[in-house]
């Protein structure tokens, strides 16, 4: 048995309960190892222990909740399980270098008026490409690369992870034409270390009746509002789609972006010519 594939349990348990007290001797039982094994394990594999991991995630959250909301900090701390702003802020300026209220007043984008706005938009977007979405809520089957948005910004053909997800397509006897390609961009490269971004690239699926594959996870888009925006580009464009999206679009709209993950829809992935290819992204708002 690999070792990575028995984290994606664990990551499910932890990053779906990050306002939750969490049992951690609790969590090494989803892996099949002992406490022991399990923590040496994750630390291995994350380069941080369990407890540190949980806590940058909370704080990241924070973080990314201090930037696109006007919330005000001490509710902010509590949901990240803080019970004081003392707490909150030392725990937040050693992680992220900054106070809460620093790091709000240089990361958040202030509102530009309707008569000074002018909106550059990206190439591969058409002014015409936003629409909103009411989305029910999916499954997909996924891989994770841990590292940075430029080294998977898609599904690149020939990637590792695209050869696993083709295989176990190919295992089901099935075709891509069953299932949409679907991308999770989990954090924000302004925020988490670069070495440590979560993208989770996978395909969507009916209800698992069977024991879920060796080196795959299982996790649910939430359904709700979103913007859908279409770019048609290389995908390696979208990091800076994404750039463009969470930290210059929000100024010049009313519209509030929601505190989870955006994720994309690839709409023809086998396209040989790169710059041919169709996206549709989904920015969750409120």
């Amino acid at each position: 048995m690999s070792q990575t594939p028995n984290l994606y349990p664990v990551w499910n348990q932890l990053e779906g309960k990050l306002n939750e007290a969490i049992g951690l001797n609790q969590i090494a039982f989803f892996t099949g190892y002992s406490d022991w094994h399990f923590h040496r394990l994750f630390k291995s594999i994350q380069g941080e222990n369990v407890k540190e991991y949980i806590r940058r995630l909370r704080l990241e959250k924070a973080a990314y909740e201090l930037k696109i909301t006007n919330f005000p900090i001490i509710e902010i701390a509590m949901e990240a399980g803080f019970l004081s702003h003392e707490a909150f802020s030392k725990a937040f300026k050693r992680v992220m270098g900054l106070t809460p209220s620093e790091f709000r007043k240089k990361y958040q984008r202030k509102k530009v008026s309707p008569n000074k706005r002018n909106l550059t938009i990206p190439d591969g977007i058409s002014k015409f490409g936003f629409q909103k979405k009411l989305i029910s809520s999916f499954s997909i089957i996924y891989v994770r690369h841990i590292g940075t948005y430029e080294e998977l910004p898609g599904p690149i053909p020939g990637s590792k992870e695209v050869k696993q997800i083709q295989s176990l397509i190919q295992k089901w006897n099935s075709t891509n034409a069953n299932h949409k390609w679907i991308g999770i961009s989990q954090d924000d490269p302004e925020i988490s270390p670069k070495g440590k971004i979560r993208f989770d690239l996978g395909i969507t699926v009916g209800p698992i009746s069977n024991q879920l594959p060796d080196g795959f996870g299982i996790q649910s888009i939430v359904g709700g509002k979103y913007l859908q925006i279409r770019y048609q580009g290389k995908y390696q464009g979208l990091p800076k789609v994404y750039d463009w999206l969470i930290n210059e679009y929000p100024k010049t709209t009313t519209l509030k972006i929601k505190n989870q993950p955006p994720w994309e829809c690839y709409l023809n992935p086998s396209e040989k010519e790169d710059d041919k290819h169709i996206t549709d992204i989904y920015l969750p708002i409120e």
